[in-house]
């Protein structure tokens, strides 16, 4: 099928903008229900929760008022992003359309459908960078666009936000975890918490699957070979009493943090609504590729860095062929 570059492929990319824009956000769709999703976000982000110590006290007539409101607020950015990419629509039809059908596509299905994978494959990205990305605004890759979340609390240790002492920092580092000690390790850090971080709230532990894996492991030579969890296969530490479930992601293998804390204080941040979101697809110098233009924002945060609503905790994985650290 011959294709000549025409209007139609500069047409897809504005009929088809608002799909080709939220195709990225695809890539969060598994772990949506751990992450909180928002959009219409450009720029600095000032997050924070109210606190206020409230008590009631024996009844008198004075009035006494006494405010006592506070918001400690953390802040995070969501930053400008761009993307071009040529592509030879003849040279990609093959892999696009393997299965036969009725009617061949026209040249603006077939510019949709590029800019879909385009779209998808830099959601993919994102996603396998939400940890540990570290902003470099002189970058190429996806890796310099915006800080992870591992990379936001290590700042906030270095500058003593996140600290042993305020409670929202655990360091277990020094004894990597195994098969032999996990169990122990995690009820540890959990009993250690902060009474109001457990009090009331369904927790999520945030770690790589090789942390759940050494958990099974430990599980079942502890309690022997029954089912270690029931119900939907829901996976919970089973000292925290239901409280604490595991949260694997495979996009946080390698990398020094976990994080315990609630759904609504992991921010992931899209734009999606502005007149700065662009799709373009275009006629290059060249007349045999299509070209690929888009403009989208992106970013994480925490809301709250209090240690009643979360915790990081730096750790260490034993090398099992070597007994030492995974390096």
């Amino acid at each position: 099928m011959a294709l000549t570059i025409n209007d139609a492929l500069i047409q897809a990319g504005i009929k088809y903008k608002k799909e080709i824009l939220t195709a990225p956000v695809v890539a969060f769709e598994e772990v949506k229900p751990y992450f909180t999703i928002r959009s219409g976000l450009q720029g600095k982000i000032i997050g924070g929760i109210l606190t206020v110590a409230a008590q009631f006290r024996p009844y008198r007539t004075a009035k006494d008022a006494d405010g006592n409101f506070s918001i400690i607020p953390e802040e995070w950015e969501v930053y400008l992003a761009d993307m071009v990419k040529e592509f030879d629509p003849n040279a990609v039809l093959g892999s696009l359309y393997t299965e036969p059908t009725a009617t061949k596509p026209d040249q603006m299905a077939i510019a949709k459908r590029i800019a879909l994978e385009v779209a998808l494959k830099a959601g993919e990205a994102l996603y396998d960078n939400l940890f540990i990305a570290v902003r470099d605004a002189a970058g190429n890759t996806t890796t310099d666009l915006f800080n992870g979340f591992s990379t936001l609390f290590a700042d906030a240790v270095t500058a003593g936000k996140a600290s042993v002492a305020k409670g929202n920092y655990i360091d277990i580092s020094a004894t990597p975890i195994s098969a032999d000690n996990v169990g122990d390790a995690l009820t540890d850090t959990f009993r250690s918490l902060n009474r109001m971080l457990k009090r009331g709230k369904k927790l999520n532990l945030y770690c790589p699957p090789t942390i759940v894996d050494l958990y099974e492991k430990w599980y079942q030579i502890e309690f022997g070979h029954v089912p270690w969890n029931a119900g939907y296969q829901q996976k919970e530490l089973h000292s925290s009493r239901g409280k604490l479930q595991f949260v694997e992601l495979d996009n946080m293998e390698g990398q020094d943090y976990m994080f315990i804390t609630v759904k609504e204080n992991m921010n992931i941040g899209f734009d999606r609504e502005s007149d700065k979101e662009q799709v373009e697809i275009r006629r290059p110098d060249n007349p045999k590729v299509v070209q690929l233009f888009m403009k989208t924002h992106f970013g994480v945060g925490f809301e709250t860095l209090m240690p009643e609503y979360m915790c990081g905790i730096k750790f260490a994985i034993e090398d099992e062929n070597t007994g030492g650290d995974v390096g």
